[in-house]
């Protein structure tokens, strides 16, 4: 019996379905739309918070910097009017760029250095400060074309005038690209905002070029805030859940913000890693000569690369070897006359 021949049955076009569009911001949108959207969404926000606290427009002459950001304190009203005058003048309308001229960098390290004097207050290493200053002048030259899509957060303090709680550098770099006659995007606390060290910190810690010891100030301002507010103990894990990090980094900055040799080479930028600073702390309580001796090399050299264990066997083989001490052996059994037997 012959079989048929089934003859293939003809592909049929199949409807393409188009994914669901996904709400999220339109990049075709232009950068005020965006910034409308946002607000939009923060207002809302908000409004669903506990906290009293409205979004409005304010003048920027009307707020002043916060003196307590760990990042930019040293940046202070006198210096940012020495870079927004400067800005005005170099920039050129339709420009993408504006280079910062020297004088104005040394005139305004010059402003910075009378400042911390003035405060009794040790500067950053001048690199980290130059690159600080350097970095808020490239964003306000983004600023200048770009808006501000995250708005500042400020209280009303004494005087009539709002101090930032959080934005402090978004607040410079406005202030510097359009003067203080610019209106921005505030989220005005009625009353003190709570927990603001906590909420700095959460900022602060996701910006990668934050400095080692700005990373560390900030966590012990926001610890001693969670435990004050708190009635009982509070464990590295609730503050862990309270800043938004991992258990692990708790413990980490927790043991360096407690030795004061690390804290001092931070302060002067020759550690700059949460790994090698907690490594300094733990051989701090366990060897003092050793962890002398690496400090001592670090203030010459700075942080090294590589393994820290090669790192610290390369300084022990370096150390005086300490004298074993000689520990007499088992005394001998002293035979007693006494204990003889009696000859018969």
């Amino acid at each position: 019996m012959a079989l048929k021949k089934r003859r293939r049955a003809e592909p049929q076009a199949t409807e393409v379905v188009e994914p669901a569009p996904k709400a999220s911001l339109d990049s075709k949108k232009s950068a005020q739309d965006i910034q409308s959207q946002l607000n939009d969404r923060l207002a809302t926000n908000v409004s669903k918070s506990a906290e009293k606290v409205k979004l409005e427009k304010l003048a920027l002459a009307k707020i002043t910097p916060d003196p307590d950001n760990q990042r930019t304190w040293y940046i202070n009203q006198g210096a940012i009017t020495i870079l927004a005058k400067a800005f005005q003048d170099v920039w050129e309308e339709g420009a993408k760029s504006a280079e910062m001229p020297e004088a104005v960098l040394r005139k305004s390290l010059d402003q910075i250095g009378r400042y911390a004097n003035s405060q009794n207050m040790e500067l950053p290493p001048i690199a980290d400060v130059t690159d600080t200053v350097q970095g808020i002048w490239d964003f306000a030259v983004h600023l200048k074309t770009e808006p501000l899509l995250q708005p500042l957060a400020v209280t009303l303090g004494q005087g009539g005038k709002y101090h930032v709680v959080y934005g402090n550098r978004r607040f410079i770099a406005s202030y510097i690209a359009h003067g203080d006659t610019h209106e921005v995007e505030c989220l005005n606390y009625q009353a003190e905002p709570d927990s603001p060290a906590s909420k700095r910190f959460v900022e602060n810690n996701q910006r990668s070029d934050l400095p080692l010891q700005a990373k560390v100030e900030d966590f012990k301002k926001a610890v001693a805030e969670i435990r004050i507010h708190a009635k009982n103990r509070v464990s590295n894990v609730e503050v862990a859940n309270k800043l938004g990090v991992g258990r692990n980094l708790v413990q980490k900055l927790e043991k360096i913000a407690g030795s004061s040799g690390v804290n001092l080479l931070m302060a002067t930028g020759q550690i700059k890693s949460v790994e090698f600073a907690y490594k300094m702390a733990v051989l701090e309580g366990s060897d003092k000569q050793l962890f002398k001796a690496a400090c001592n090399q670090i203030a010459e050299k700075g942080e090294p690369a590589g393994d820290f264990n090669a790192f610290k066997a390369a300084l022990a083989d370096k150390l005086p070897k300490k004298p074993t001490r000689k520990t007499a052996g088992r005394p001998s059994k002293i035979k007693c006359p006494c204990a003889q037997p009696r000859q018969r």
